[in-house]
């Protein structure tokens, strides 16, 4: 069997496996290279060159760098100018991203542009709350279709103007691939934009995307995400987050605020907060229907009722004897409220300092103030919980009474004093219930924590002025469902959510977040608990954990890494928790650049370039050698090293200079812009397949040879042969660029085949239309 009929059959066996897509791309690329090698068309040698080949060591060093400069936050950097579209329509982020990727390249190797623009992509991808796969392979086309717009900015420009002066002519200047690549950069966004995007696969497909639809298939985080306005006149405005009580009496957690063109994400306890401030925040369904600017309380004039308050109401003072059963007890444990119907008004310990009501256990020697009907307060002494009562009428300091009623359609009407948060949350006191006069309760003085809240009760609340104006601000919010753009963007290099389990050393389980003061010690916030596969919102702060429960924890990456090094807590997803190297910032930055120039400026090969930055990356602490290691796309590496014997193979055999003779002999007679047209429909499908410098090492003879028998300007078809060198669109392993987006994006053969195809085409057109017209045949 002759050698040309052997390699059409791997070609073809090959290009089917590609687009079947029945066993893996690199295993495929493996199995073409053992078969050249054991079929003779290749040696031995020539089959295992691909590994050290400077495509494989350029692309594997680049996705260290890239990684490099992820982990120090560069990237993000980077990329900030492009994020300010990421609320823009997909069209418009297409048109950025290829236009910038086009400029870039001009100036940059097209494959560094592809990895500098590769987590900015990313990013703004996220952000706009867009598949990766909608955004990568326009971005890597740009960066192809910019390519060749100058004479140094691409191989196959460079070897163009290479064979050119060994020929004995005038290479092209700096500038003169500039127009023809301008007119192929703005066809092919157009036909990115109107066509290409309705064929480009769509879904969550990366790593990263595919943790997140996993928290959000547990914990629906979407749908528990709202935003509030604090509006002109609030009175939550100039109070710190912490005062606002937004966390304490709704269970809200406030992951986010838009403060003008700002976002400010895991906002701190004492950020102060303004009017007209968005607030994104975290809770339970029903509050979307509760808090829609409605009044679940009204205040009323009714002295009446304060009056009868404060003639059945005293105030006195007593001290915790040494017998007394209340030692050793908190307030939710003394029976005070339930069994005594005393609400404490606060608490002196032995030594005379103030100390906490709720937590604190009494000991002996408290002095405590206490508040309800003289027969109660009587009852405190009689039963030995405390000595002899004092006159305390100063003990209530600045709280005042305020009757609220409970309008028809309230969120209290069905709950219990406990459960209506007026005290826990708002350090609110419900000390009287006003009904009906006639009713057998038509008055309640210090109502049990269970009593039930009726419509149309008369609630007195006792409180200071600045927890009555809370809950007047808190009635007037209005609960709204975010767009998918703000919601993207909770994300960032610095803030981050992520699951957390309690490790099987805990010794945590059955204590209470509040217990653990976690919030106060991580600075993370528990957006929900995942327990025997429910999520729990309510009550968070006082639920004891359990082994095996899982917490749901947003905010900075720092503190998330904190938790990572707890021995109680295993973190899920250790990405998450890498806060960016910023302090190492500077040095990545210096590595890329000087990786840039020496290619640029040739001073170093770019794969020896590229393998030195890389290198350089983990010596000097950018990231280390498990995160380098991990960077890497190994399927991209294997896919390349296994093809690159191919293109040898092809120039082995004679096939490549046959069929190029074949097809311009047969045309030569039908003018210039048909061997134009042939040229580049040879040269554009052999640079699917055979590595861009051999080719055009191929093609320029052939078209230099038809130049001069045609009697053709061979600057025409030395053009033509470097514009369509450039034309890597259809393959994966047409370009580095190609392979970069294929693992982010999780695209298949068949997906650069779809857009790449009739791309192709359309510059193919282009081309051959312009091309004799910039570039005179005669």
């Amino acid at each position: 069997m002759s050698p040309l009929l052997i390699l059409s059959l791997i070609i073809i066996t090959a290009l089917a496996l590609f687009i079947g897509g029945w066993i893996p791309v690199d295993v495929t690329a493996l199995l073409v290279l053992s078969v050249l090698a054991m079929t003779g068309l290749v040696s031995p040698s020539d089959a295992l060159a691909g590994f050290s080949s400077s495509a494989v060591i350029t692309v594997l060093g680049m996705f260290i760098i890239s990684a490099g400069l992820t982990q120090t936050g560069l990237s993000y950097q980077f990329g900030k100018p492009l994020q300010l579209f990421a609320k823009r329509s997909e069209a418009v982020l297409m048109i950025v991203l290829m236009l910038t990727a086009s400029l870039l390249s001009a100036l940059v190797n097209t494959t560094t542009v592809a990895v500098i623009m590769l987590p900015a992509t990313m990013e703004l991808a996220r952000r706009s709350g867009r598949s990766p796969s909608r955004l990568l392979m326009p971005m890597a086309l740009g960066c192809l279709l910019g390519g060749p717009f100058t004479s140094i900015s691409t191989p196959p420009n460079i070897l163009v103007n290479e064979a050119m002066i060994k020929a004995g002519m005038k290479p092209f200047a700096l500038f003169d691939f500039t127009p023809i690549t301008g007119a192929l950069v703005v066809a092919g966004i157009f036909f990115v934009v109107l066509i290409g995007r309705k064929i480009l696969p769509g879904g969550k497909t990366t790593a990263s995307a595919c943790h997140d639809s996993a928290l959000e298939s547990s914990y629906q985080l979407a749908s528990h995400l709202f935003t509030t306005e604090i509006r002109p006149g609030s009175k939550l405005a100039g109070r710190k987050l912490a005062e606002s009580r937004l966390g304490s009496a709704l269970s809200l957690t406030v992951v986010g605020l838009q403060r003008g063109n700002d976002l400010i994400l895991a906002p701190g306890p004492r950020e102060m907060l303004r009017e007209n401030d968005l607030l994104i925040v975290h809770g339970q369904d029903e509050h979307y229907h509760y808090f829609r600017g409605d009044q679940h309380l009204l205040a009323e004039d009714n002295l009446q009722a304060i009056e009868l308050v404060s003639e059945n109401m005293s105030i006195a003072g007593a001290t915790v004897m040494a017998s007394s059963p209340l030692i050793g007890k908190k307030l939710a444990e003394s029976g005070l409220r339930q069994r005594y119907r005393i609400h404490l008004l606060g608490l002196r310990g032995n030594q005379g300092q103030r100390a906490p009501v709720a937590r604190r256990p009494f000991a002996e020697g408290d002095f405590l103030i206490v508040q309800g009907q003289q027969d109660d307060l009587e009852r405190l002494v009689a039963d030995g919980l405390v000595g002899p009562l004092s006159s305390e009428e100063g003990g209530i300091g600045n709280t005042v009474l305020m009757p609220t009623r409970v309008p028809a359609g309230s969120a209290l009407i069905g709950k219990n004093l406990v459960e209506s948060r007026l005290g826990n949350a708002l350090d609110l006191t419900v000390i009287g219930i006003s009904r009906d006069p006639a009713a057998e309760d038509g008055f309640v003085f210090m109502p049990s924590p269970e009593e039930v809240i009726r419509e149309n009760d008369l609630l007195v609340l006792q409180g200071n002025r600045e927890s009555l104006e809370s809950m007047q601000a808190l009635q007037e919010l209005v609960m709204e469902y975010p767009s998918p753009g703000l919601v993207a963007e909770l994300e960032s290099q610095q803030v981050g959510i992520t699951e957390v389990l309690l490790s099987p050393r805990t010794t945590l389980a059955g204590r209470t977040l509040a217990q653990l003061l976690f919030r106060e010690h991580y600075g993370l916030s528990v957006l929900a608990v995942l327990r025997k596969g429910q999520p729990q919102r309510g009550g968070l702060r006082e639920m004891p954990l359990q082994f095996g429960d899982a917490l749901l924890v947003y905010g900075h990456r720092q503190s998330l890494e904190a938790v990572a090094h707890d021995p109680d807590f295993l973190v899920l997803d250790l990405e998450a928790a890498q806060a960016p190297l910023v302090k190492k910032a500077p040095v990545a930055a210096i590595i890329t650049i000087a990786v840039l120039a020496a290619a640029i400026l040739n001073w170093l090969p770019i794969a020896i370039a590229a393998l030195t930055g890389a290198a350089l990356m983990v010596l000097t602490g950018c990231l280390n050698m498990d995160q380098a290691y991990r960077s890497v796309e190994w399927r991209v590496i294997f896919l390349i090293a296994g093809m690159l014997p191919l293109g040898v193979a092809v120039q082995n055999t004679g096939a490549a200079q046959l069929a190029a003779d074949a097809l311009i002999v047969s045309v030569g007679h039908l003018g210039p812009r048909w061997v134009v047209a042939v040229l580049f429909i040879v040269t554009v499908i052999g640079t699917q397949v055979i590595p861009t410098s051999a080719l055009v090492v191929l093609m320029a003879p052939i078209a230099l040879k038809a130049a001069t028998s045609l009697n053709i300007s061979p600057d025409l078809l030395m053009m033509t042969i470097a514009m369509a060198a450039s034309s890597s669109y259809a393959s994966p392993l047409s370009h580095p660029a190609n392979m970069l987006v294929m693992g982010p994006g999780n695209y298949r053969f068949m997906d650069y085949v779809k857009i790449g195809a009739p791309l192709t085409v359309v510059i193919t057109a282009v081309s051959v239309w312009l091309l004799p017209i910039l570039w005179p045949p005669q």
